[in-house]
């Protein structure tokens, strides 16, 4: 059992289904979670918490070197997308250097990323840059270069074990706001002991 955890005063994993969901038993129903939007939650708050330090305490946020640097060609115009952002990417873990015409070397990514793949996630990063039409700022700008590379988690394999499963429901009642991912999907599905009273008729 996990106490003390919001939303729920405590919860109990129950197991995870075939499909991927988890279900967890709380002191107040049993919850269904999508284990890649709650991940996807998880990591764009971590990104945005590592922007807002890193802004202020001007210290760099821990990264993980990659072993073999990954280089990234892009059109001129996502490249100059990229160029205009590289001091809010830099601020999320990467460590970015321009790596010959339109072409960047990428030394290493925030931690949480593993094992995906960094240039597909720059690749991600500069598409995003171009759907955002006319707005502008800092804290767009940071939202949207968080939402893309949590993005990354939504289709990634997740095998988890019961540690695992425990251990990411609790990063994700951590988290500000748990119901939904970035996308606007939801997280979790809640069904309350009083509702499964009523449908099992037990009185």
């Amino acid at each position: 059992d996990s106490r003390g955890a919001k939303p729920w005063h405590w919860f109990k994993f129950l197991a995870q289904s075939a499909s991927g969901y988890l279900l967890i038993e709380t002191d107040s129903g049993i919850v269904t979670i999508n284990p890649h939007a709650a991940r996807e939650r998880i990591a764009y708050e971590h990104l945005l918490d590592a922007s807002q330090t890193s802004r202020t305490s001007q210290t760099s946020r821990t990264s993980q070197t990659l072993l073999i640097p990954e280089t990234v060609q892009l059109s001129p115009v996502d490249a100059a997308r990229i160029k205009s952002a590289l001091p809010v990417i830099a601020a999320m873990g990467f460590q970015l250097e321009e790596f010959g015409r339109d072409t960047f070397k990428i030394d290493a990514v925030p931690q949480l990323i593993g094992s995906h793949s960094p240039s597909s996630i720059l690749s991600t990063i500069a598409g995003d840059l171009s759907e955002g039409g006319a707005k502008r700022g800092e804290r767009w700008r940071e939202e949207l270069i968080a939402k893309s590379i949590a993005k990354s988690f939504a289709g990634a394999s997740l095998s988890l074990t019961e540690e695992g499963s425990v251990k990411l429901v609790e990063e994700l009642c951590a988290c500000r706001m748990p119901y939904v991912c970035p996308r606007g999907k939801p997280v979790m599905i809640f069904t309350s002991t009083r509702e499964l009273d009523r449908k099992f008729d037990r009185g």
